[in-house]
């Protein structure tokens, strides 16, 4: 693996598990700003470097997870993100990109705040709140319904004449209600960190009354379906705010029509110097193209759309002494150092450690134990060591030296050619062991929910869980479990077995990722699965077998065979399958009922233009029908456009690359 893509990998890593404890947990370790800078990076280097680009990218997945405690229910319209910007030059950039796309000379826009709480979309039939999800993964969310009904500003009907109707906007707490909160909880360690925080304990209690008492508020933004705008002639996003505020939502009072970029970044300005005498915490502000018509025509990626963005803050920095450097073992046996800090007030809260990522950005950066280094994040979270102040230097610094053996087994640790990370290669190192099964019943992988980071732990350091075949022996350790304290009663552990059990049925591409090899990401492994069908299809495979397929390079292949020649893995995936675990693919489409003779037969399809049904539906019967793999924007590998009224400029890039236009409903 040469350097570019391993440090690909490495972003693609941190941005998955800074995500899930941002979104899943609510207990973010990074700041708004460093995950930002991140990700900001992977965009750049995938840009650079697009034959190290893959479908499992957080740059192409909604950030964001549905949490356990309330049903699962799908979205009708995904709930997307925004892509970030960070300078006038970013904003200049996002408007000349658009100018382009559509061919004019200047563009209207909305300026929006980015208000710091919770994505909500809001469901009525017939004028009654229905439903209420939270974003979730943008796909799936959490149906909050009793707890939103609680919210003053949220009206439980609305005066409209269209069957189903859905609005999307921002639960928050209102600074005042946070300081209300925080002064009624007198343990200090029980206190909530910042107002999104507290919102999202309230939105998530199970206990609708105590959701109530928190006093919630929300700000509606946005009505995403096309047809529905139509119906109500709505034609640009100015006058969705309008609709909304005529039908009885709260939306913000600083929201503002622009009529350039230039008059975008004169109210950025403006914002930016009153954005603490606000009544409710912004991260930034939001920038949307204000005719909706030209949303098609400029689509959007699987993450986010292109005719918004949000402008983010400059972080805030601070000083304070670096009292120690620590490293941590993760599952790969990669090696990761902590900075252990002196306390320090930053924003509304007191940091005391941060990552510094590896032994050589410790060391190009020159970051000494007792130094004086600068520390910055956005609103919370464990942040970023910036580097140290020079001048601030004393005598008593000591050098940093990267260490050479694992510091839970000792053993030697490795650094492979052309990547900057340290390794520890014992396969029964304690803490690659720990961190594999966690990896393993993580939500993405086997999904086995319940049994979480905390109790692995535990069950590891009692020797009742010390491989994944432990895992699928729970049921017969339950016992020695109740009989110890886990926390883990009778109620619990059923439950976690209910889960164990379930994940024996999950399809060989969950399976695939859940076993942690090397360079295999959701992606990749979905498309292994799907072409080898089974587990010892893959394991048999050549090199030849290997590269022939489109996710998978030199470097992938390698790392699939190496895996299963293992002995280890071997073992592994022998004792799964006398455990009952599926290593076989379960595809969701009925492949019964569809003809392979088909022209269309899991073809590439880009979908554009208005439709008498919603895309997502059209995209779904794709699928159905023809196993067909539906993207967003037209490129060389697309092989039908399919066009509908106003399809735009994605018709004349189609025709310039070759691509089949298609006007009939090949779906019906």
């Amino acid at each position: 693996m040469n350097i570019n893509q391993s440090k690909i990998e490495n972003l693609k890593k941190k941005l998955n598990k800074w995500a899930s404890q941002y979104y899943d947990l609510d207990k973010p370790t990074v700041s708004d700003a460093e995950y930002d800078l991140a990700l900001r990076e992977l965009i750049e280097l995938e840009t650079q470097y697009p034959n190290f680009a893959t479908e499992d990218s957080p740059t192409k997945r909604v950030g964001g997870h549905v949490a356990t405690h309330f049903e699962k229910v799908k979205h009708d319209l995904p709930m997307l993100s925004l892509s970030n910007q960070f300078t006038n030059d970013d904003l200049h950039k996002f408007d000349n990109d658009i100018k382009k796309e559509v061919g004019v000379n200047n563009v209207r826009y909305t300026v929006e705040p980015k208000i710091d709480g919770l994505s909500m979309s809001l469901i009525y039939i017939n004028g009654i709140l229905k439903q209420a999800l939270t974003r979730g993964d943008g796909e799936y969310g959490e149906d909050v319904t009793n707890n939103v009904k609680t919210i003053r500003s949220v009206p439980l009907s609305i005066d409209i004449d269209i069957p189903r109707f859905e609005v999307r906007g921002e639960v928050f707490l209102s600074f005042k209600n946070f300081k209300q909160i925080n002064d009624l909880i007198e343990d200090d360690d029980e206190k909530f960190v910042n107002p999104r925080n507290a919102a999202a304990g309230s939105l998530r209690n199970l206990d609708s009354s105590i959701s109530a008492k928190r006093n919630l508020d929300m700000i509606a933004y946005y009505i995403p379906n096309e047809v529905v705008l139509k119906q109500l002639n709505i034609t640009t996003q100015s006058g969705v705010i309008s609709k909304l505020h005529q039908l009885g939502f709260q939306t913000a009072k600083e929201n503002k029509a622009c009529e350039s970029i230039e008059q975008v970044i004169d109210y950025i300005n403006e914002i930016t110097q009153k954005r603490d005498s606000l009544p409710y915490p912004i991260d930034g502000i939001v920038i949307k193209e204000d005719e909706t018509k030209l949303y098609d025509i400029l689509g959007r990626t699987s993450k986010f759309p292109k005719w918004a963005t949000a402008y983010k803050f400059p972080p805030e920095i601070a000083e304070t002494k670096l009292l120690d450097i620590e490293p941590n073992v993760g599952r790969t046996g990669k090696i990761t150092y902590v900075a252990k800090l002196q306390p320090v007030n930053l924003g509304s809260s007191i940091v005391s450690s941060a990552t510094l990522h590896n032994a050589e950005y410790i060391l190009e950066n020159d970051i000494r134990v007792n130094d004086i280094v600068k520390v910055f994040k956005a609103a919370e979270i464990i942040p970023k060591v910036m580097g140290p102040i020079l001048k601030k230097r004393q005598s008593d610094v000591k050098i940093f030296h990267p260490i050479t053996h694992c510091p839970i087994c000792n053993s030697l640790l490795e650094k492979q050619k052309d990547e900057v990370d340290q390794y520890c290669t014992n396969v029964s190192c304690p803490a690659r062991i720990v961190q594999s099964m966690i990896h393993f019943t993580s939500k993405r992988a086997m999904n086995i929910e319940d049994l979480s980071e905390r109790n692995l732990q535990k069950l590891y350091d009692a020797k009742i869980i010390t491989t994944i075949q432990d895992i699928y022996n729970f049921e017969n350790k339950k016992e020695i479990i109740l009989s110890n304290d886990f926390k883990i009663k009778d109620k619990m552990f059923n439950k976690i077995l209910k889960n164990i059990n379930a994940s024996k049925k999950n399809s060989l591409d969950k399976l695939l990722f859940a076993l942690g090899i090397r360079h295999i990401g959701e992606t990749t492994a979905k498309v292994l699965a799907k072409t080898f069908r089974t587990i010892d299809n893959i394991a048999q495979s050549t090199m030849e077998d290997l590269i022939k397929i489109n996710d998978v390079g030199e470097v992938v292949a390698i790392s699939i065979i190496d895996f299963f020649k293992n002995i280890s893995n071997q073992t592994l995936i022998k004792d799964l399958k006398l455990l009952d675990v599926n290593t076989i693919y379960l595809s969701n489409v009925d492949e019964s009922k569809i003809d392979t003779s088909n022209p269309y037969y899991r073809k590439t399809f880009v979908i554009t233009g208005s439709f008498d049904i919603p895309r997502h539906e059209i995209k779904k019967m794709l699928e159905q029908k023809f196993d067909a793999n539906v993207t967003d924007s037209v490129s060389k590998s697309t092989n039908y456009l399919i066009v509908g009224e106003d399809g735009g400029s994605k018709i004349e890039k189609a025709s310039k690359l070759g691509v089949t236009i298609v006007k009939d409903k090949i779906w019906e």
